[in-house]
């Protein structure tokens, strides 16, 4: 939501709406200004202003997963993000490609079911 502070209005006058979202825009831009380089915080974590930075360090890192690597990114909404670990093995990865094959049951017929079971 955009407030537009040039209008004459009191700060009594403002909804709690139109506050919390003075307050998200001021922490956005702060946060951006002042994530411009790469820094280390006061836990030793690498933090990097973009996950385009995070992802080319995370590639001189070969022999390590993102897990062992003290280093996050800050995303568009300010939070501190890090990379999963997860990949699938061969054989998860077989059957996630064998479940998007198959056929999947249209909506109309689920609700008829549930309405056969007095559940909708």
């Amino acid at each position: 939501m955009a407030v537009n502070l040039k209008a004459k209005r009191l700060a009594r006058e403002w909804t709690r709406t139109e506050i919390e979202s003075i307050v998200q825009n001021a922490m956005r831009q702060v946060l951006r200004e002042e994530i411009n380089s790469v820094r280390v915080d006061t836990r030793g974590y690498l933090i990097f202003p973009n996950e385009t930075e995070y992802a080319a360090y995370l590639k001189t890192q070969l022999d390590k997963l993102p897990s062992e690597i003290k280093a996050v990114y800050i995303d568009p909404q300010g939070f501190r993000v890090r990379y999963s670990d997860y990949e699938p093995t061969p054989k998860k990865s077989r059957e996630l490609r064998e479940r998007k094959k198959e056929p999947t049951v249209p909506a109309q017929a689920v609700w008829e079911e549930l309405r056969k079971l007095g559940v909708a």
